[in-house]
């Protein structure tokens, strides 16, 4: 992603129309031959530039990590927030038999219509299978943020533990929110102390083509806070490479114990 601009502390953000499920609208358009840019505005206003091309890689366009991540992966899978499909088709395309689930209507109609077979409209905070249903769950390209605040993990996890199979695991990618030696960044954690908000917690919102998606709060974890939490819901994290020096990104497996 790339940085486009920074405030102080203004909080006074563009008035934009709300789009409920805009970045299922960005999937969508660049799956009907519309690929584009999106932006990621944080709550005091440091905007990050993305592009959809990075939901649709294929195999030898992800990130290696990624790729080894995907090679450990058995069992039933349970895929979450997984965008345009592209690791469920991976596995499935390897006779494994996966669940993709994303809370944006639009972009599980695009994994369906890519070829997805189990392709589910559910919430990551409100997950819907029997006990013991997995034996692995993808939360890749970060999306262990998707639990957006410390709280908001542990439940996660404890929701995650109930539904994997005794041996199972998590494979999931991570950024640790304190290797950063830029101001803007560290000023933000600052201020979220500051609010009694857990310095990693990032408020954000999408924009796209004139509109803006909800606010939504999205976790970057420091590796010792991830540790405690996995403790404290009954898993382990077994395996822990960092793949990243500059962003510090960690592939990480975690046991069900």
């Amino acid at each position: 992603m790339n940085a486009l601009a920074v405030s102080e502390d203004e909080v006074m953000q563009p008035r934009l129309p709300l789009e409920p499920d805009l970045f299922g609208q960005v999937i969508m358009d660049h799956y009907q031959g519309h690929p584009g840019e999106f932006y990621l505005r944080r709550d005091d206003n440091y905007v990050e530039r993305d592009s959809s091309a990075r939901y649709f890689q294929t195999w030898e366009q992800m990130p290696a990590h990624q790729r080894c991540l995907l090679n450990h992966a058995s069992g039933r899978v349970l895929d979450i927030g997984a965008g345009s499909g592209c690791h469920t088709l991976v596995l499935q395309e390897r006779g494994i038999a996966v669940t993709a689930i994303d809370a944006s209507p639009l972009a599980i109609e695009v994994c369906r219509q890519r070829g997805v077979q189990d392709a589910r409209v559910m919430n990551a905070h409100a997950l819907h299978f029997d006990s013991e249903t997995f034996d692995s769950v993808l939360l890749l390209g970060n999306n262990l943020g998707i639990a957006g605040t410390p709280e908001g993990l542990h439940g996660l996890l404890a929701r995650l533990h109930g539904l994997v199979n005794p041996g199972g695991q998590i494979l999931a990618d991570v950024v640790d929110y304190t290797a950063t030696c830029n101001v803007t960044h560290l000023r933000y954690h600052r201020r979220n102390l500051a609010h009694g908000r857990y310095p990693g917690t990032i408020g954000m919102r999408v924009e796209y083509r004139g509109k803006c998606g909800p606010h939504f709060d999205w976790l970057l974890m420091k590796l010792a806070d991830l540790r405690a939490a996995c403790a404290a819901t009954g898993w382990r994290i077994g395996r822990c490479v960092q793949v990243n020096a500059d962003a510090a990104t960690f592939a990480i497996g975690m046991m069900r114990e």
